[in-house]
């Protein structure tokens, strides 16, 4: 899977914690206080297979945790009351976070997933007409399935970020994939026959679903 980089089509919503500061027009949240109370949330929902990242630009020491990231079916439209962590997201409604760890040997001179200047993204992947996988990409590289079952057409989804711990500062580099010679055939098939007639063409299964769903 490759990337490159378009311009900012997603901002940060004006509803986030009350530690959180705004700046470079909604692209960039900094935590100005304490290791908590740093939710930010996308001005827009995501749409099924856009790629969502974010650069870290500044970390703090002194803190234990790091960077969450997910998606949720709360709306950030509705200014809900907002809990310290994102983890306490989930007794509010349909919320998928997770922790961006830090991990490896620490005499590596390879970045790490929490340091400054990774990029740390999402995209979701329906697999059926109801449910997707929630992939993580680190640094341009898909790490796979990190959430199942998400009911993508039950509600929009929007990207919730937490600005925990020694993660200070994160910015939104928005990215686009590069279109596969898969993807570009499924769009000039698609573009000359209707979707409900997918189901009578003559191909297996696993090309019908391809078509209607991935």
């Amino acid at each position: 899977m490759a990337f490159s980089q378009t311009t900012n089509s997603v901002r940060f919503h004006s509803h986030h914690g009350s530690n959180i500061v705004l700046g470079e027009n909604n692209t960039v949240a900094y935590r100005k206080a304490s290791f908590a109370n740093g939710l930010v949330f996308s001005e827009r929902s995501l749409k099924p297979g856009e790629v969502f990242f974010v650069k870290i630009t500044q970390t703090e020491l002194g803190w234990n945790g790091h960077l969450r990231l997910g998606l949720t079916q709360l709306d950030p439209n509705t200014f809900f009351d907002l809990p310290l962590i994102s983890f306490d997201l989930l007794p509010l409604g349909q919320t998928w976070v997770f922790s961006i760890f830090k991990a490896g040997n620490e005499d590596s001179e390879v970045r790490l997933p929490s340091e400054v200047g990774s990029l740390i993204g999402l995209h979701y992947k329906p697999y059926n007409e109801i449910f997707a996988h929630l992939h993580l990409i680190v640094d341009g590289v898909d790490r796979g399935v990190v959430e199942s079952d998400i009911p993508y057409n039950a509600k929009p989804l929007f990207v919730v970020a937490d600005i925990y711990g020694t993660t200070k500062e994160i910015q939104i580099r928005q990215m686009h994939e590069v279109t596969s010679l898969q993807t570009a055939c499924k769009a000039a098939i698609m573009q000359n026959i209707a979707q409900k007639a997918v189901g009578s063409l003559p191909l297996p299964k696993f090309l019908k679903d391809f078509l209607l769903y991935r």
